[in-house]
């Protein structure tokens, strides 16, 4: 015979019961106790359940939901990650994370990002392309990120440069170095470093040609001696007594007057040279 404790209700043997024959008190029944089973209606002032199947799973490490998740207030987390999502607002605070690395911000791309496919965007402030496009500071440069002057391109050491310069236009190269103009890959205009000018192939003037001579009013004038199959052509008073000549040289009289020649011609060549006058003006 075992001995039942005091005051212990007898043990219920049949397999079915009313509620009604249960005498239960207040918090006398506890989860605790539950072992299996099916809740089939279940409610609280907090939470209500409706379901016909599982779709809920309640694990140590983690919760399981089969279905979609209603929520009309906020959603606090400390951390969110998902496969997939489609939102069609998304408000952010502050920026957008791709595994812990920044990749946008509201008027910024992160530091992160190395491609992109931007077809169209607003006012830039500075643009920096590494080793190849610099636009900064009212300067533009193409292989350089010094540029001397509002656009520059480097080139083999070589800076090309163009911008103003006070009241007119410059084109040209950053320091001792020659600039050319040409067409088939072939230079036809050379400025040297030193200023000395290069002509290559036919040069056409449409106007006059002014040398030494700011506004010329004929085709060709020139300031100064002029040098022409080796003879040096000038002017003067008198037959020249310094400087190199070749025989055929001529310095034209620059006082003509009566009995006076109208200059003189260099008949041996030499240092000056021998000399003789011609056309004597009656």
């Amino acid at each position: 015979m075992s001995l039942r404790p005091i005051n212990t209700a007898p043990r219920i043997t049949t397999k079915s019961v009313k509620i009604t024959d249960i005498d239960l008190k207040s918090n006398s029944i506890s989860g605790d106790i539950i072992d299996g089973g099916k809740i089939t209606n279940f409610s609280s002032n907090g939470i209500q359940d409706k379901a016909d199947k599982q779709v809920l799973k309640v694990e140590n490490d983690k919760v399981t939901v089969e279905k979609d998740i209603v929520i009309k207030g906020r959603l606090l987390t400390d951390k969110l990650e998902y496969v997939k999502a489609q939102v069609p607002v998304l408000d952010v605070t502050k920026h957008i994370r791709i595994d812990y690395n920044e990749v946008l911000y509201r008027d910024k791309l992160g530091k992160s990002v190395k491609t992109s496919y931007l077809t169209k965007v607003d006012t830039l402030e500075n643009l920096e392309v590494k080793n190849t496009f610099y636009a900064k500071n009212s300067r533009v440069g193409v292989n350089t990120t010094v540029p001397n002057h509002t656009f520059a391109v480097m080139s083999n050491g070589v800076e090309v440069v163009v911008g103003g310069e006070d009241a007119g236009g410059f084109v040209g190269t950053f320091g001792s170095k020659s600039f050319s103009i040409g067409t088939d890959n072939t230079p036809r205009i050379t400025c040297k470093s030193n200023g000395d000018i290069k002509l290559a192939g036919k040069t056409t003037v449409a106007g006059n040609l002014g040398i030494g001579v700011n506004n010329p009013e004929l085709p060709l004038e020139v300031s100064g001696p002029i040098k022409f199959e080796d003879r040096t052509f000038s002017s003067g008073n008198s037959e020249p007594t310094s400087g190199l000549y070749s025989k055929g040289s001529i310095v034209w009289n620059n006082q003509p007057d009566i009995s006076k020649p109208v200059g003189w011609v260099c008949v041996k060549g030499g240092q000056p040279g021998t000399w003789r006058p011609f056309g004597i003006i009656n």
